[in-house]
């Protein structure tokens, strides 16, 4: 029988190199569905609250329930997740996630709570935005063996109502780069009807092309306010993988430059938009024609400088050379990447240096990644040193010039 958590439990949370403890509180129970729970938490010293991702197993469960948990990714639109833990003695994996005060977007849209009109439509946009870019963030992160959500659907956008927090959440059915954990899992559904692209349906194969067609499917949904595909009569027809699959319904509320994007974005494959890029590039050039490109604070757009910094980094006696033009993001993994945590091997991103402006920063992405020294928090400079279980990380250069 599961031992399912509650209000007012309490459990002590430790990482997976058992370096940190805390002890959390239950607060409420958000959803309860077979073996998966999720809740509400808070840490009972510092009162800061948590999602916590609960998956029981039962006797003949083999499946590798803490794949998520191996997704740690500093990106305004991705829910940040800190780590998980298997509590042997109740055999439940816990992941402990961001929380996120906003609901998601299948019932922010359903719920009516986008106002009508053009404040509505700006909001649209908003939104839309940061979750193409939220998967650009994953997905373009290598170029061989990509990450792949697989499961991209309304109920996995958390959205507040006028579009200032968008957090892609829900990793559960993920692809993880350089992983055997996607191949070895029993052939099975990745994803959901009426959203994954039927064509890899029970299909070991991951290309960035399923995240796409779901992600069009999902633009769809915010902009008509309908699942494209709904009801049991048209899954059944979708789940054939024929025309009526990778067809656009008619969106006649909707500009045709918006829906012309969409369309690609569920066309056949050999059709199909093959980069989110490509996605966002076209996205933005229509905003932009037709003078409604939100802007995006997270990304720092006003900071752009036509200058590039040459930065160099140690990690113990190995050098790393950037030449970094703009904004941009250099995730630093110590380890081999994405491997399970009861291998009992550093995995995953320790911290991530990026740019904003003409200054270089540091994001401290693992709670055993540790400050040394550094001569000012507000951005790096050369000496500046960071550790990782007895590892040193040491700045070496922060050059200015011209392109």
């Amino acid at each position: 029988m599961r031992d399912y958590l509650k209000e007012g439990d309490t459990l002590l949370w430790q990482s997976d190199e058992e370096m940190l403890r805390f002890s959390l509180q239950i607060e409420k129970e958000i959803s309860h569905s077979g073996g998966k729970q999720t809740l509400c938490a808070k840490d009972i010293r510092t009162n800061k609250k948590y999602f916590l991702k609960v998956i029981y197993q039962d006797e003949s469960d083999s499946v590798f329930v803490e794949k998520e948990s191996k997704i740690k990714m500093y990106c305004p639109f991705i829910i940040r997740i800190y780590g998980g833990m298997y509590d042997a003695a109740h055999r439940r994996f816990i992941t402990l996630m961001e929380y996120v005060d906003c609901q998601d977007l299948s019932d922010l849209v359903r719920g009516e709570k986008i106002p009508a009109g053009e404040e509505g439509m700006m909001i649209r946009h908003c939104i839309a935005r940061k979750f193409l870019y939220g998967i650009c963030h994953y997905m373009t992160m290598y170029d061989e063996d990509p990450i792949v959500h697989r499961d991209l659907k309304p109920e996995n956008i958390m959205a507040c109502e006028d579009g200032s927090i968008v957090k892609i959440v829900d990793f559960d059915w993920v692809h993880l780069h350089d992983s055997n954990v996607t191949y070895m899992e029993r052939r099975q559904q990745k994803g959901t009807p009426g959203y994954a692209d039927p064509a890899f349906w029970n299909s070991y194969i991951c290309k960035r092309e399923m995240d796409i067609y779901s992600a069009g499917l999902v633009l769809y949904f915010l902009y008509t306010g309908e699942h494209h595909f709904y009801g049991t009569e048209e899954i059944n027809r979708y789940m054939v993988g024929d025309d009526y699959a990778y067809t656009l319904k008619p969106m006649p509320r909707t500009d045709p430059g918006l829906a012309a994007i969409i369309r690609k974005m569920i066309a056949p494959l050999e059709e199909r938009y093959t980069d989110i890029r490509d996605v966002i590039r076209d996205f933005e050039t229509y905003l932009e024609r037709i003078g409604r490109l939100p802007e995006l604070p997270e990304l720092f757009e006003k900071e752009k400088k036509e200058d590039t910094i040459r930065f160099c980094y140690r990690i113990g006696e190995i050098r790393y050379n950037h030449y970094i033009k703009n904004y941009r993001f250099l995730p630093v993994i110590y380890g081999k990447k994405q491997v399970r945590s009861r291998n009992g091997e550093a995995s995953g991103h320790i911290l991530s240096f990026y740019r904003v402006g003409s200054a270089m920063k540091v994001a401290l992405l693992h709670e055993n990644c540790k400050v040394l020294s550094m001569y000012s928090p507000e951005e790096l400079h050369v000496g500046d040193q960071f550790v990782y279980e007895g590892v040193r990380i040491e700045i070496l250069k922060i050059q200015k010039g011209r392109v």
